[in-house]
């Protein structure tokens, strides 16, 4: 990897899997809205670009308003429930601090949930900032937002790179010009992100750490 100042990360599919609460979350909105329930491998499929986008693709324009209200106030309510925490990211997440890289969430996620459950998981003792949905007009892929977070970090493009899960987190780092790494920890793996375009893939944090960084985690990390 080139030297790197700034690293952003995805957190769904990414640092986190909180798929469990997500899917109650849909499942909580078409009950309520009436509508057919969509099964746990259809909303997996759906996931991964702003929520907005997904919620008014499958419910269309007329219903859209009342089913992102519905989702949010669920999701407010259970918002630190299922949280698992992907193997490795306690242990990197600490070492590149120390290296003296610059880290930051960059989600899709409502900001205001993003914030809270990176400070459940004590994630906000290594990152900097947590930039998400709701916090501008935009969401990944948009450069907007992007370079929003760059700008808010003082970060420049060239030695910034985005970690994430899916083709939209490397849209959203090809959009301005910046690096994109994955790992296949969330719902797409190393066939489709390599076809995104994606810079590196790895098959998780350990990984990521050792062939991207050089570090190397000892037998307790490895075993958590």
């Amino acid at each position: 990897m080139k030297k790197l100042e700034t690293i952003l990360f995805d957190l769904d599919g990414t640092l986190i899997d909180q798929f469990g609460a997500i899917f109650r979350c849909y499942e909580h909105t078409f009950k309520k809205l009436d509508l057919p329930p969509l099964s746990y491998e259809e909303v997996k499929n759906y996931v991964g670009g702003s929520l907005d986008a997904t919620i008014r693709e499958l419910v269309g324009d007329e219903l859209y308003p009342e089913a992102i209200r519905l989702y949010r106030e669920h999701f407010e309510k259970i918002r630190l429930e299922d949280l698992h925490v992907f193997p490795g990211v306690e242990w990197l997440l600490p070492e590149l601090k120390a290296k003296g890289l610059q880290l930051a969430v960059f989600t899709n996620k409502h900001g205001g949930n993003a914030r809270a459950i990176c400070k459940h998981l004590s994630f906000t003792d290594h990152v900097e900032r947590v930039f998400g949905a709701l916090d501008t007009p935009y969401h990944k892929p948009d450069p907007e937002f992007t370079n929003y977070a760059l700008k808010e970090l003082g970060a420049r493009v060239e030695t910034t790179c985005l970690i994430g899960d899916s083709p939209w987190d490397i849209q959203a780092a090809k959009n301005v010009g910046m690096k994109a790494y994955c790992v296949t920890t969330g719902t797409h793996n190393r066939s489709e992100l390599a076809n995104a375009g994606a810079d590196a893939i790895f098959d998780d944090f350990f990984e990521l750490g050792e062939e991207g960084f050089g570090l190397t985690p000892g037998p307790a990390e490895i075993h958590k």
